[in-house]
Protein backbone atom coordinates (compact mmCIF):
# COMPACT_ATOMS: atom_id res chain seq x y z
CA UNK A 1 0.00 0.00 0.00
CA UNK A 2 1.29 3.61 -0.92
CA UNK A 3 2.46 5.85 1.37
CA UNK A 4 0.55 9.61 0.55
CA UNK A 5 0.56 12.50 2.77
CA UNK A 6 -0.24 15.78 2.75
CA UNK A 7 2.27 18.06 4.25
CA UNK A 8 1.69 22.00 5.19
CA UNK A 9 1.66 23.46 8.39
CA UNK A 10 -1.71 24.35 9.82
CA UNK A 11 -3.45 21.83 8.11
CA UNK A 12 -6.74 22.09 10.60
CA UNK A 13 -9.31 20.18 9.56
CA UNK A 14 -8.19 19.27 6.28
CA UNK A 15 -10.59 17.16 3.40
CA UNK A 16 -7.40 15.64 1.95
CA UNK A 17 -8.19 11.84 3.56
CA UNK A 18 -11.90 11.85 2.68
CA UNK A 19 -11.27 13.13 -1.17
CA UNK A 20 -8.21 10.72 -1.42
CA UNK A 21 -10.95 7.69 -0.59
CA UNK A 22 -13.45 8.44 -2.43
CA UNK A 23 -11.58 9.04 -5.65
CA UNK A 24 -8.76 6.34 -5.63
CA UNK A 25 -9.72 4.16 -2.47
CA UNK A 26 -6.16 4.84 -0.72
CA UNK A 27 -5.37 5.51 2.42
CA UNK A 28 -3.67 9.45 2.87
CA UNK A 29 -2.53 10.83 6.23
CA UNK A 30 -1.93 14.68 7.80
CA UNK A 31 1.30 15.51 8.45
CA UNK A 32 1.43 18.42 10.20
CA UNK A 33 5.11 19.59 9.57
CA UNK A 34 6.85 22.56 11.17
CA UNK A 35 9.39 24.36 9.10
CA UNK A 36 12.38 23.49 11.26
CA UNK A 37 11.34 19.74 10.70
CA UNK A 38 11.11 20.15 6.31
CA UNK A 39 14.71 19.29 5.55
CA UNK A 40 14.59 15.92 7.71
CA UNK A 41 11.30 14.81 6.85
CA UNK A 42 12.23 15.72 2.75
CA UNK A 43 16.26 13.99 2.70
CA UNK A 44 14.43 10.73 4.63
CA UNK A 45 11.81 10.52 1.60
CA UNK A 46 9.95 7.96 3.73
CA UNK A 47 6.78 8.48 1.36
CA UNK A 48 5.45 7.55 -1.79
CA UNK A 49 3.77 10.61 -2.69
CA UNK A 50 2.93 13.91 -1.12
CA UNK A 51 0.55 16.59 -1.51
CA UNK A 52 2.31 20.31 -0.66
CA UNK A 53 -0.01 23.23 0.53
CA UNK A 54 1.05 26.58 2.78
CA UNK A 55 3.39 27.23 3.28
CA UNK A 56 6.06 24.94 1.53
CA UNK A 57 5.34 24.92 -2.32
CA UNK A 58 8.30 26.91 -3.17
CA UNK A 59 10.16 25.49 -0.10
CA UNK A 60 10.30 21.91 -1.32
CA UNK A 61 11.89 22.60 -5.22
CA UNK A 62 15.22 22.60 -3.71
CA UNK A 63 14.76 18.82 -2.99
CA UNK A 64 13.49 17.61 -6.19
CA UNK A 65 15.38 15.70 -8.68
CA UNK A 66 12.83 16.60 -11.56
CA UNK A 67 10.20 18.82 -12.13
CA UNK A 68 7.65 18.81 -14.23
CA UNK A 69 8.21 21.70 -17.04
CA UNK A 70 4.72 23.43 -16.08
CA UNK A 71 5.03 23.13 -12.26
CA UNK A 72 8.80 24.72 -13.34
CA UNK A 73 7.73 27.68 -15.19
CA UNK A 74 4.93 28.11 -12.19
CA UNK A 75 7.59 28.06 -9.55
CA UNK A 76 5.75 25.74 -7.30
CA UNK A 77 5.29 22.25 -6.29
CA UNK A 78 1.79 20.86 -4.98
CA UNK A 79 2.61 17.18 -5.62
CA UNK A 80 5.36 15.19 -5.29
CA UNK A 81 6.04 10.95 -6.52
CA UNK A 82 9.12 9.34 -5.15
CA UNK A 83 9.84 6.85 -8.05
CA UNK A 84 12.40 4.75 -6.38
CA UNK A 85 14.58 7.63 -4.23
CA UNK A 86 14.05 10.01 -7.60
CA UNK A 87 11.81 12.81 -6.43
CA UNK A 88 9.34 14.14 -9.27
CA UNK A 89 7.38 17.63 -8.59
CA UNK A 90 4.06 18.60 -10.26
CA UNK A 91 1.90 21.56 -10.05
CA UNK A 92 -1.77 20.31 -10.04
CA UNK A 93 -3.20 23.30 -8.61
CA UNK A 94 -3.49 25.54 -12.31
CA UNK A 95 -5.69 22.03 -13.81
CA UNK A 96 -8.05 22.34 -10.90
CA UNK A 97 -8.50 26.41 -10.66
CA UNK A 98 -9.01 25.71 -14.71
CA UNK A 99 -11.39 23.13 -14.74
CA UNK A 100 -13.26 24.77 -11.67
CA UNK A 101 -13.65 28.06 -13.28
CA UNK A 102 -14.44 26.76 -16.81
CA UNK A 103 -17.22 24.47 -14.84
CA UNK A 104 -18.73 27.65 -13.22
CA UNK A 105 -19.38 29.19 -16.61
CA UNK A 106 -17.15 32.33 -15.61
CA UNK A 107 -15.06 33.46 -18.30
CA UNK A 108 -11.69 35.64 -17.55
CA UNK A 109 -10.83 35.86 -21.77
CA UNK A 110 -9.56 38.80 -22.19
CA UNK A 111 -10.52 40.38 -18.92
CA UNK A 112 -8.40 41.88 -16.32
CA UNK A 113 -7.82 39.97 -12.76
CA UNK A 114 -6.51 40.97 -9.62
CA UNK A 115 -4.79 38.42 -7.62
CA UNK A 116 -4.18 38.73 -4.37
CA UNK A 117 -1.55 36.98 -2.75
CA UNK A 118 2.16 35.82 -4.43
CA UNK A 119 2.71 32.73 -2.87
CA UNK A 120 2.62 28.97 -4.61
CA UNK A 121 -1.19 29.03 -5.05
CA UNK A 122 -0.71 32.40 -6.20
CA UNK A 123 1.82 31.61 -9.24
CA UNK A 124 -0.66 28.51 -10.11
CA UNK A 125 -3.63 30.53 -10.33
CA UNK A 126 -1.48 32.98 -12.52
CA UNK A 127 -0.63 30.13 -15.25
CA UNK A 128 -4.16 29.46 -15.50
CA UNK A 129 -5.16 32.79 -15.78
CA UNK A 130 -2.46 33.12 -18.53
CA UNK A 131 -3.53 29.89 -19.92
CA UNK A 132 -7.16 30.94 -20.47
CA UNK A 133 -6.58 34.33 -22.09
CA UNK A 134 -6.44 36.60 -18.86
CA UNK A 135 -4.62 39.23 -18.02
CA UNK A 136 -3.66 39.64 -14.11
CA UNK A 137 -1.88 41.63 -11.53
CA UNK A 138 -0.25 40.10 -8.85
CA UNK A 139 -1.58 42.23 -5.81
CA UNK A 140 0.90 41.94 -2.50
CA UNK A 141 1.29 43.62 0.74
CA UNK A 142 5.12 44.43 -0.17
CA UNK A 143 5.68 45.98 -3.38
CA UNK A 144 8.23 44.21 -6.03
CA UNK A 145 9.25 44.69 -9.67
CA UNK A 146 6.43 41.73 -10.10
CA UNK A 147 3.48 42.98 -7.93
CA UNK A 148 1.22 45.70 -6.50
CA UNK A 149 0.61 47.08 -3.51
CA UNK A 150 -3.41 47.56 -2.01
CA UNK A 151 -3.02 51.02 -2.12
CA UNK A 152 -2.21 50.60 -6.06
CA UNK A 153 -5.17 48.01 -6.43
CA UNK A 154 -7.86 50.19 -4.99
CA UNK A 155 -6.32 53.10 -6.89
CA UNK A 156 -6.85 50.93 -10.07
CA UNK A 157 -10.08 49.47 -8.85
CA UNK A 158 -12.32 50.00 -11.71
CA UNK A 159 -9.76 48.45 -14.00
CA UNK A 160 -10.70 45.24 -13.09
CA UNK A 161 -13.27 42.49 -14.23
CA UNK A 162 -12.02 39.47 -11.72
CA UNK A 163 -10.74 39.18 -8.42
CA UNK A 164 -9.02 35.95 -7.14
CA UNK A 165 -8.31 35.83 -4.06
CA UNK A 166 -4.96 33.17 -3.42
CA UNK A 167 -4.21 34.09 0.40
CA UNK A 168 -5.26 32.76 3.32
CA UNK A 169 -7.36 35.08 4.78
CA UNK A 170 -10.74 33.83 5.51
CA UNK A 171 -10.08 30.51 5.83
CA UNK A 172 -11.29 28.75 8.73
CA UNK A 173 -10.84 29.41 11.88
CA UNK A 174 -10.46 33.32 11.28
CA UNK A 175 -13.43 33.41 9.42
CA UNK A 176 -14.68 36.82 10.15
CA UNK A 177 -11.76 38.08 8.26
CA UNK A 178 -11.63 39.27 4.63
CA UNK A 179 -8.70 40.71 2.72
CA UNK A 180 -10.28 43.14 0.87
CA UNK A 181 -13.06 45.36 0.82
CA UNK A 182 -15.50 45.25 -2.54
CA UNK A 183 -17.01 48.84 -2.36
CA UNK A 184 -14.04 50.39 -4.77
CA UNK A 185 -14.58 47.41 -7.61
CA UNK A 186 -17.43 48.89 -9.31
CA UNK A 187 -16.81 46.76 -12.96
CA UNK A 188 -16.74 43.60 -11.51
CA UNK A 189 -18.21 40.31 -12.81
CA UNK A 190 -16.96 37.51 -10.73
CA UNK A 191 -15.17 37.05 -7.35
CA UNK A 192 -13.26 33.76 -6.94
CA UNK A 193 -11.83 32.54 -3.78
CA UNK A 194 -9.78 29.16 -3.46
CA UNK A 195 -10.40 28.59 -0.23
CA UNK A 196 -12.45 25.66 0.70
CA UNK A 197 -13.28 25.76 4.25
CA UNK A 198 -15.62 27.56 4.98
CA UNK A 199 -17.32 26.67 1.53
CA UNK A 200 -18.26 30.65 1.59
CA UNK A 201 -15.65 32.62 2.92
CA UNK A 202 -16.66 36.58 3.94
CA UNK A 203 -15.08 38.12 0.64
CA UNK A 204 -17.93 35.81 -1.75
CA UNK A 205 -20.41 36.66 1.02
CA UNK A 206 -19.78 40.57 0.04
CA UNK A 207 -19.66 39.41 -3.45
CA UNK A 208 -23.01 37.61 -3.42
CA UNK A 209 -24.70 40.54 -1.90
CA UNK A 210 -22.99 42.79 -4.33
CA UNK A 211 -25.15 40.35 -7.10
CA UNK A 212 -21.69 39.42 -8.27
CA UNK A 213 -20.97 35.81 -9.39
CA UNK A 214 -19.20 34.04 -6.90
CA UNK A 215 -16.78 30.47 -6.93
CA UNK A 216 -15.33 29.13 -3.70
CA UNK A 217 -12.03 26.53 -3.65
CA UNK A 218 -14.11 23.48 -2.96
CA UNK A 219 -14.08 22.17 -6.73
CA UNK A 220 -10.49 23.19 -7.32
CA UNK A 221 -9.29 21.03 -3.82
CA UNK A 222 -11.22 18.05 -5.30
CA UNK A 223 -9.94 18.40 -9.04
CA UNK A 224 -6.31 19.31 -8.62
CA UNK A 225 -6.47 16.26 -6.42
CA UNK A 226 -7.23 14.19 -8.70
CA UNK A 227 -5.21 15.13 -11.03
CA UNK A 228 -2.38 14.50 -8.68
CA UNK A 229 -3.62 10.60 -7.99
CA UNK A 230 -2.70 10.65 -11.83
CA UNK A 231 0.78 10.49 -10.94
CA UNK A 232 0.43 8.81 -7.72
CA UNK A 233 -1.24 5.41 -9.07
CA UNK A 234 -0.82 6.22 -13.10
CA UNK A 235 -4.09 6.40 -13.53
CA UNK A 236 -6.61 9.80 -13.16
CA UNK A 237 -10.23 9.24 -11.51
CA UNK A 238 -12.83 9.42 -13.92
CA UNK A 239 -15.22 12.18 -14.19
CA UNK A 240 -18.09 10.19 -12.76
CA UNK A 241 -15.87 9.50 -9.58
CA UNK A 242 -15.12 12.90 -9.26
CA UNK A 243 -18.65 14.13 -9.47
CA UNK A 244 -19.76 11.49 -6.76
CA UNK A 245 -16.92 12.44 -4.56
CA UNK A 246 -18.19 16.19 -5.08
CA UNK A 247 -21.38 15.45 -4.57
CA UNK A 248 -20.75 13.23 -1.07
CA UNK A 249 -18.95 15.77 0.29
CA UNK A 250 -21.30 18.73 -0.34
CA UNK A 251 -23.69 16.61 1.39
CA UNK A 252 -22.04 15.94 4.01
CA UNK A 253 -20.67 19.85 4.65
CA UNK A 254 -23.80 21.81 3.93
CA UNK A 255 -26.28 23.19 5.30
CA UNK A 256 -29.46 23.84 4.28
CA UNK A 257 -30.95 26.73 6.02
CA UNK A 258 -34.72 28.08 5.50
CA UNK A 259 -35.70 31.49 5.77
CA UNK A 260 -38.73 33.14 5.13
CA UNK A 261 -41.68 35.31 6.48
CA UNK A 262 -43.11 33.79 9.35
CA UNK A 263 -46.16 31.21 8.96
CA UNK A 264 -44.57 30.85 5.62
CA UNK A 265 -44.06 26.94 6.55
CA UNK A 266 -40.05 26.87 7.82
CA UNK A 267 -40.25 24.69 10.35
CA UNK A 268 -42.86 21.96 9.15
CA UNK A 269 -40.74 21.80 6.15
CA UNK A 270 -37.73 21.74 8.01
CA UNK A 271 -38.33 18.65 10.02
CA UNK A 272 -39.79 17.11 6.88
CA UNK A 273 -36.92 17.16 5.14
CA UNK A 274 -34.55 16.45 8.06
CA UNK A 275 -36.51 13.11 8.14
CA UNK A 276 -36.75 12.28 4.76
CA UNK A 277 -32.76 13.18 4.41
CA UNK A 278 -31.75 11.33 7.91
CA UNK A 279 -30.22 15.06 8.51
CA UNK A 280 -29.81 16.37 12.40
CA UNK A 281 -32.60 19.32 12.46
CA UNK A 282 -31.94 22.54 14.09
CA UNK A 283 -34.61 25.13 14.77
CA UNK A 284 -32.94 28.38 15.70
CA UNK A 285 -35.80 30.15 17.84
CA UNK A 286 -35.75 26.72 20.06
CA UNK A 287 -31.79 27.28 20.83
CA UNK A 288 -32.26 31.29 21.29
CA UNK A 289 -34.97 30.53 23.74
CA UNK A 290 -32.93 28.25 25.60
CA UNK A 291 -29.56 30.10 25.18
CA UNK A 292 -32.14 33.58 26.79
CA UNK A 293 -33.86 31.53 29.17
CA UNK A 294 -37.30 33.02 28.30
CA UNK A 295 -39.84 32.90 25.29
CA UNK A 296 -39.23 35.05 22.60
CA UNK A 297 -42.30 37.55 23.29
CA UNK A 298 -41.16 38.14 26.59
CA UNK A 299 -37.28 38.96 25.54
CA UNK A 300 -39.00 41.78 22.95
CA UNK A 301 -41.17 43.27 25.78
CA UNK A 302 -38.20 42.97 28.85
CA UNK A 303 -34.85 43.22 26.84
CA UNK A 304 -35.60 44.72 23.41
CA UNK A 305 -35.56 42.93 19.96
CA UNK A 306 -31.66 44.51 19.72
CA UNK A 307 -30.84 42.03 22.40
CA UNK A 308 -32.95 39.15 20.86
CA UNK A 309 -30.70 40.13 17.39
CA UNK A 310 -27.26 39.25 19.52
CA UNK A 311 -28.56 36.01 20.82
CA UNK A 312 -29.73 35.24 17.35
CA UNK A 313 -26.25 36.04 15.61
CA UNK A 314 -24.30 34.23 18.53
CA UNK A 315 -26.66 30.85 17.92
CA UNK A 316 -26.19 31.19 13.92
CA UNK A 317 -22.26 31.60 14.37
CA UNK A 318 -22.97 28.53 16.83
CA UNK A 319 -24.20 26.08 13.87
CA UNK A 320 -21.57 27.68 10.97
CA UNK A 321 -20.00 24.78 11.20
CA UNK A 322 -20.80 22.85 8.14
CA UNK A 323 -22.34 18.93 9.08
CA UNK A 324 -25.35 19.08 6.65
CA UNK A 325 -27.89 19.76 9.06
CA UNK A 326 -31.12 21.13 8.34
CA UNK A 327 -32.02 24.45 9.55
CA UNK A 328 -35.08 26.70 10.04
CA UNK A 329 -35.02 30.61 11.29
CA UNK A 330 -37.34 32.77 12.80
CA UNK A 331 -38.62 34.90 9.73
CA UNK A 332 -36.51 38.50 11.41
CA UNK A 333 -33.15 36.16 10.92
CA UNK A 334 -32.27 38.39 7.74
CA UNK A 335 -32.12 41.90 9.52
CA UNK A 336 -28.49 41.30 10.71
CA UNK A 337 -25.93 41.16 7.72
CA UNK A 338 -23.74 38.96 10.47
CA UNK A 339 -26.16 36.67 11.40
CA UNK A 340 -26.79 35.98 7.52
CA UNK A 341 -22.72 35.48 6.87
CA UNK A 342 -22.50 32.71 9.53
CA UNK A 343 -25.20 30.86 8.09
CA UNK A 344 -24.17 31.61 4.73
CA UNK A 345 -20.18 30.03 5.66
CA UNK A 346 -21.27 26.73 5.16
CA UNK A 347 -24.65 26.71 4.20
CA UNK A 348 -27.35 27.02 1.07
CA UNK A 349 -29.72 29.89 2.09
CA UNK A 350 -33.61 28.34 0.83
CA UNK A 351 -36.02 31.34 0.56
CA UNK A 352 -39.54 29.67 1.36
CA UNK A 353 -41.55 31.70 -0.41
CA UNK A 354 -45.82 32.21 0.04
CA UNK A 355 -47.42 34.50 -1.15
CA UNK A 356 -49.20 37.60 1.76
CA UNK A 357 -52.38 36.22 1.51
CA UNK A 358 -52.02 32.64 2.31
CA UNK A 359 -49.54 34.15 5.99
CA UNK A 360 -51.30 35.17 8.84
CA UNK A 361 -50.77 37.00 11.83
CA UNK A 362 -50.39 35.61 15.42
CA UNK A 363 -49.96 37.06 18.83
CA UNK A 364 -47.38 34.64 19.85
CA UNK A 365 -45.05 36.82 17.14
CA UNK A 366 -44.35 40.34 18.80
CA UNK A 367 -43.44 41.85 15.17
CA UNK A 368 -46.53 40.37 13.23
CA UNK A 369 -48.84 40.06 15.64
CA UNK A 370 -51.96 42.24 13.30
CA UNK A 371 -52.55 42.22 9.56
CA UNK A 372 -51.34 45.67 9.22
CA UNK A 373 -47.83 44.86 10.64
CA UNK A 374 -47.81 41.39 8.69
CA UNK A 375 -47.94 43.09 5.46
CA UNK A 376 -45.80 45.99 6.89
CA UNK A 377 -42.74 43.53 7.45
CA UNK A 378 -43.64 41.37 3.79
CA UNK A 379 -42.55 44.85 2.11
CA UNK A 380 -39.69 45.32 4.34
CA UNK A 381 -37.99 42.16 4.22
CA UNK A 382 -39.32 41.15 0.62
CA UNK A 383 -35.42 42.05 -0.57
CA UNK A 384 -33.13 40.75 1.86
CA UNK A 385 -34.79 37.47 1.17
CA UNK A 386 -34.33 37.98 -2.35
CA UNK A 387 -30.38 39.19 -1.69
CA UNK A 388 -29.54 36.71 0.58
CA UNK A 389 -31.06 33.81 -0.82
CA UNK A 390 -29.19 31.13 -3.29
CA UNK A 391 -32.17 29.22 -3.79
CA UNK A 392 -36.38 30.18 -4.03
CA UNK A 393 -38.41 27.45 -3.34
CA UNK A 394 -42.38 28.12 -3.43
CA UNK A 395 -44.52 26.94 -0.99
CA UNK A 396 -48.26 28.38 -2.39
CA UNK A 397 -49.06 24.58 -3.68
CA UNK A 398 -49.48 20.98 -2.28
CA UNK A 399 -47.26 20.22 0.20
CA UNK A 400 -45.39 17.71 -1.62
CA UNK A 401 -45.02 19.80 -4.10
CA UNK A 402 -43.10 22.17 -1.78
CA UNK A 403 -41.52 19.14 -0.22
CA UNK A 404 -39.83 17.73 -3.90
CA UNK A 405 -38.36 21.01 -4.30
CA UNK A 406 -36.70 21.39 -0.61
CA UNK A 407 -35.63 17.11 -1.19
CA UNK A 408 -33.77 18.49 -5.14
CA UNK A 409 -32.12 21.22 -3.13
CA UNK A 410 -30.77 18.96 -0.87
CA UNK A 411 -29.83 16.48 -3.23
CA UNK A 412 -27.97 19.07 -5.12
CA UNK A 413 -26.83 21.25 -2.51
CA UNK A 414 -24.16 24.04 -3.64
CA UNK A 415 -23.65 27.58 -2.56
Amino acid sequence: MKKLELIGCPLGHSWSPQIHKLLIGAEYSLHELKEEYLDTYMRAKDFDGINVTIPYKQKVIPYLDEIDPAAEKIGAVNCIVNDHGILKGYNTDWIGFSKMTENAGIDVSGKRCAVLGSGGASKAVCAALEAMGASYDIISRTKSAHTRTYEELYAGAEDYRILVNTTPVGMAPHTKESPVTLEPFTNLEAVIDVIANPLRTHLLYDAKCRGLKTLGGFEMLVRQAAAADLFFTGEEPSEETIQACMAKLRNERTNIVLVGMPTSGKTTFAQMLSEVTKRAYVEMDDEIVCRMGMDIPTCFKEKGEAYFRRMECETAKDNAQGTGKIISCGGGVIKTPETMRYLAENGTIVWLQRDLALLYASDSRPLSKDVTALKQLYRERLPLYRMYSDVQVNNNGTIEETLKQLIAVAEGVQP
